[in-house]
């Protein structure tokens, strides 16, 4: 087979399993209006503190690939570079927990229910095992 039509026969597998909304502006500003009225007009709100999140998230992840693999030294600058883009994590996630009217201390309280019951006596690498044959 050729590349070429290696590749046109990936794009067409891509647009089968991609969604109607995914491929169309028309379904896609429908859909968005009725999110932003689920969400109280706070849809741009979300959408700025989840896209926020996932970029912070990836410079908290470059500073510390950095320090990992291409001996950046872990010093007081550094450190103090890591705390920075945390905060901005927690900038994100306060303002995505406004937008869909959680308290963060139910965020915090949901996550510790959450890791109770999946590690009821502390952590155990068991957990991992049963998600491994699910």
């Amino acid at each position: 087979m050729k590349v070429e039509d290696f590749f046109e026969e990936y794009k067409q597998y891509v647009a089968s399993v991609t969604s109607e909304t995914a491929l169309s502006d028309e379904l896609f500003s429908k859909h968005l209006t009725e999110l932003s009225k689920l969400l109280n007009g706070n849809y741009a709100r979300l959408d700025h503190a989840i896209t926020g999140l996932t970029g912070e998230a990836g410079e908290v992840a470059d500073v510390w690939k950095k320090v990992k693999y291409m001996g950046l030294e872990y010093n007081a600058e550094t450190r103090e570079k890591m705390i920075k883009e945390l905060g901005d994590v927690c900038w994100y996630l306060m303002s995505a927990a406004t937008a869909l009217d959680i308290p963060f201390d139910e965020i915090i309280n949901r996550n510790i229910e959450k890791l109770k019951a999946r590690h009821p006596n502390g952590f155990s690498s068991s957990y991992l095992q049963q998600k491994k044959g699910a």
